[in-house]
């Protein structure tokens, strides 16, 4: 990494670590955040309690590696509690190589002991044990240790919080455990850098959203200007870098005590990507006139989030549909097709109504910060004895700061979590989910029969007064409305009566309750078609009962 030109010290800037701070060079001493495996040719001796056994204080530290109570027991009823507090030759103290290894019962037993767990060990950076804990995600240490009294925020000498650690290593379950702990997400470290520095350069967005979504300031700079934009821009993580983006109040060219700006630096870098999403993103706020692209975007929605197939499908039927219709359908079929237009004029109404209905609706959001995530963020520590852990975290939703219940999804289109998500509709603008897909149903089936009727009047007006190019541009915009009507009414039906949504069929791959131990699709919510169709049209499932967050897998 090229960092010269960009920050200040940049000659004792470690790559592997941050942009800013020194190395972490004494090894030897316990400097890092980190086990270290140098070699030593002096040997430790440790004197037993008779005042004649010696043991190798190395062997001491191999026992309590190696993580069995009953062997530390041995140890303590042989040399006495001050094994307990013993140092090793890097100046680490056993509680930290309990919490490096995540061993829960061995630092409980600590505890009992009263062995000290929260001393820093003996060199430049100073990490106490509940910092090695979050570097490697043990919640349940974690937990444990505050309990004890260990300071959320404790920090080491280089003042890294345990926020910081977490979120320096990707963490983000013990992130939000810590945050719902009281761990102040403004904190700094001797560089001024926040956890909200340490993610963007670490390159993980969902910490970062974590860390949004907790109120973290935006704009903080460190001791060398820098903004955790500057230092998304010096990874060069597009993700982190456009979500910096989304946020109004960021501003995207400040400059940092060398005078160098967030794109300058992604220049530098060869980041490309990065450079031209900025650039993009200055123009679109510098520009007094918003371009043709921006104002297409202002009205038709951008790309995910389009309102042009809403717009096709009304101009479509109330600008041409109706009009032609009215003008040469009526005047020429109606004698003769009187039945067909009654249900023609009835299917329409089925039409707006199902229409309106979809498009209001709420279609089952999972209400926003509810109760069941804060309990299940507390919960986080029990989800390493659980056999499907990753599975049980990847339920909670930091943007919407909910629990989902299985089969919901979060909407990237309407930043909410819905459930029984079946997919996002640009011809409703709204979710297709629980509340709404009865609904949903209604519209597709009656715009398929409305469609299937124009072709019909069309037909026999065609038969009357012969090919006209109205006609043809009728009957073309029929058939194309129509085979896709037709298409998301029977693809409803077919998952209607399999009890899946359009998401399940598509991704059944991602979600572990569609496959069985072998790793072949199987659906548990299939009860038959005949009780499928009525838990679709009739019977609405509950949206989900999050109490039951530990009761999914045996403990």
């Amino acid at each position: 990494m090229v960092v010269a030109e960009e920050h200040p010290h940049a000659e004792d800037i470690d790559i592997d670590h941050r942009p800013h701070s020194p190395p972490l060079t004494s090894r030897g001493a316990g400097g890092n955040h980190g086990p270290s495996n140098e070699d030593h040719d002096s040997v430790l001796l440790f004197e037993g309690l008779d005042g004649a056994t010696t043991v190798n204080l190395d062997d001491i530290f191999d026992i309590i590696k190696n993580g069995e109570v009953s062997e530390v027991e041995n140890l303590v009823d042989k040399f006495g509690m001050e094994c307990l507090s013993a140092r090793d030759r890097h100046g680490y103290t056993p509680a930290h190589w309990i919490a490096l290894n995540g061993n829960v019962q061995l630092m409980r037993y600590l505890i009992e002991r009263t062995a000290p767990i929260d001393l820093p060990c003996l060199g430049t950076q100073g990490p106490r044990p509940i910092h090695w804990a979050c570097r490697k995600g043990h919640a349940s240490v974690v937990q444990v240790l505050l309990q004890a009294g260990v300071a959320v925020n404790a920090a080491d000498f280089k003042g890294l919080t345990p926020l910081h650690l977490a979120c320096m290593y990707g963490r983000t379950a013990t992130a939000a455990y810590l945050l719902g702990m009281g761990a102040l997400n403004n904190l700094t470290d001797i560089n001024g850098d926040t956890a909200l520095h340490w993610a963007a350069y670490k390159g993980h967005a969902d910490l970062m959203r974590l860390l949004m979504y907790s109120g973290v300031e935006l704009q903080k700079t460190d001791n060398f200007g820098s903004t955790p934009l500057h230092l998304a821009c010096l990874s060069g993580n597009m993700t982190c870098v456009r979500l910096l983006c989304e946020k109004s109040q960021v501003d995207l060219e400040p400059r940092d005590k060398n005078g160098k700006t967030p794109i300058m630096l992604a220049q530098a870098h060869q980041h490309q990507d990065v450079v031209r999403l900025l650039y993009g993103e200055v123009k679109k706020k510098s520009r007094w006139i918003p371009s043709v692209s921006e104002s297409w975007g202002w009205l038709f929605g951008g790309a995910g989030d389009s309102k042009g197939p809403l717009f096709l499908f009304l101009f479509s039927v109330l600008l041409w549909g109706y009009p032609m219709y009215m003008i040469r359908a009526i005047p020429i079929t109606w004698n003769i097709l009187r039945r067909s237009h009654y249900c023609f004029i009835y299917w329409n109404a089925v039409m707006w109504i199902s229409w309106a209905i979809a498009n209001r609706r709420d279609p089952g959001y999972i209400p926003l910060s509810s109760d069941a995530y804060y309990r299940a963020i507390k919960q986080i520590p029990y989800f390493d004895k659980l056999k499907k852990r990753n599975v049980m975290l990847t339920r909670l939703c930091h943007s919407c700061r909910c629990l989902r219940p299985l089969r919901a999804k979060h909407c990237r289109v309407c930043n909410r979590c819905v459930s029984y998500f079946d997919h996002h509709c640009p011809f409703i603008y709204n979710c297709v989910g629980l509340r709404n897909r009865m609904w949903f149903f209604l519209f597709v089936l009656s715009v398929a029969v409305n469609c299937s009727f124009t072709i019909y009047f069309a037909c026999y007006c065609v038969m009357i007064e012969g090919f006209t190019l109205l006609y043809v541009l009728g009957l073309i915009e029929a058939v194309v409305f129509c085979g896709l009507g037709w298409i998301l009414t029977c693809t409803s039906i077919l998952h209607a009566c399999m009890n899946l949504t359009t998401n399940e069929m598509f991704n059944y791959k991602r979600y572990p309750y569609l496959r069985d131990k072998r790793g072949r699709y199987q659906n548990p919510f299939s009860r038959g078609p005949i009780l499928n169709l009525l838990e679709f049209f009739v019977c609405l499932p509950d949206r989900g009962d999050d109490n039951d967050l530990l009761l999914e897998d045996n403990i």
